[in-house]
C-alpha cells in the first residue's frame, strides 16, 4: 500500500512540475520582417500628394534604408500577446507604423487609408480643441504621431517594411525522461487547448520610415497643405497614379507661362520702335 502511495504521489508530483513549467513557459512573440511592393510606396504617395492641391515632396524607395529599418525590427525583444504591440518601444514610434490583421498579399491602400482616417481625426479634434499648441498634444497621441511621421514634407526617401507578429516555437516537453507524466501533460494541455475553442487573427504592422524625418512637436506641413488635406474627399482606392500630379495655376502649364511674358515683351518693343 505504501508503494501506491509513494507511485501515486510521484505521478502527481511529475504532472503538477508540468503544469507549472508550461505556465511559466507562456507562448512567445517576436517580429519577422517581411518585404513590401511597389504598391505600398505608390499608396504612401497617394496618402502624400494623391488628388492635393497643394504638394508636398514625393518620396522615393530608399534600399539601404529598408535593410537598416528591417534590422530594427528584427530585435531580440519578445511579447506575450500576439498582437506584439507591445514590442513597438521608443525606436518603433518615431515611425510610421500600423497594426492590422495580417495578409500574405496586404491591401496596401486600404490599411493606409484606416491609418489616414484615424490620423486626421486626430488631427482634427486637437486643431479644435488646443489651437496653439495642437501639434504637441497631436504628437503625443499615437495615431496623430504616427500619420505626422508619413507626412513630413521635407522627407524625400522612405523604407517601408511590414512585421508579422511570429509565434516563436519551444522545444516539447516530456522528452526521453518524461515517461507516462509527459504523456499526462500532453493530454491536460490538449483538453485545456480544446476547452479554449476559437483562433486568433495573425497580426503584423506596417512600418514605414522617411528621411529626413519631420520633426517632433512641430507642423510637419503648411497650413495650405493642411486645408486642402482635411477637404480632400477621394479615398485612396479610387486613385491612380495620374493623380500625383501637380496641379496647374489657372489651367496654364507652368512653362508656358515664362513663353506668354516673352512674347507680351516682345510685342512692346516692337510698338515702341513702330
Amino acid at each position: 500500500m505504501a508503494s501506491l502511495y509513494k507511485a501515486t504521489a510521484a505521478i502527481c508530483l511529475i504532472a503538477l512540475c508540468g503544469l507549472k513549467s508550461e505556465a511559466t513557459d507562456a507562448p512567445k512573440y517576436k517580429f519577422t520582417a517581411e518585404v513590401v511592393n511597389e504598391e505600398a510606396y505608390v499608396a504612401v504617395n497617394l496618402v502624400r500628394n494623391g488628388k492635393l492641391p497643394v504638394h508636398i515632396k514625393e518620396v522615393a524607395k530608399d534600399a539601404v534604408l529598408a535593410e537598416a529599418l528591417k534590422k530594427k525590427i528584427e530585435t531580440d525583444g519578445q511579447a506575450t500577446e500576439n498582437t506584439c504591440k507591445s514590442l513597438i518601444t521608443s525606436n518603433l514610434k518615431t515611425i510610421f507604423h500600423h497594426i492590422f490583421d495580417y495578409q500574405a498579399t496586404p491591401d496596401y491602400r486600404k490599411l493606409l487609408q484606416n491609418a489616414l482616417d484615424e490620423g486626421l481625426t486626430v488631427f482634427k479634434d486637437k486643431k479644435t480643441v488646443n489651437p496653439g499648441n495642437e501639434w504637441e498634444q497631436i504628437w503625443e497621441t499615437d495615431a496623430g504621431a504616427s500619420l505626422a511621421h508619413l507626412l513630413g514634407s521635407n522627407s524625400t526617401t522612405i523604407a517601408c517594411v511590414i512585421g508579422k507578429c511570429s509565434k516563436i516555437e519551444s522545444a516539447g516537453t516530456g522528452g526521453a525522461g518524461g515517461g507516462s507524466g509527459g504523456r499526462m501533460i500532453t493530454h491536460l494541455r490538449e483538453g485545456r487547448s480544446q476547452a479554449d475553442g476559437g483562433t486568433s487573427t495573425e497580426k503584423a504592422a506596417l512600418f514605414c520610415e522617411l528621411s529626413p524625418a519631420a520633426k517632433v512637436n512641430k507642423a510637419p506641413f503648411s497650413e495650405e497643405y493642411y486645408g486642402g488635406l482635411i477637404a480632400r474627399t477621394a479615398s485612396l482606392k479610387e486613385m491612380t497614379e495620374d493623380d500625383l500630379k501637380a496641379p496647374s495655376n489657372d489651367g496654364v502649364a507652368p512653362g508656358a507661362i515664362p513663353a506668354v511674358l516673352i512674347a507680351g515683351f516682345a510685342a512692346l518693343l516692337a510698338a515702341a520702335s513702330a
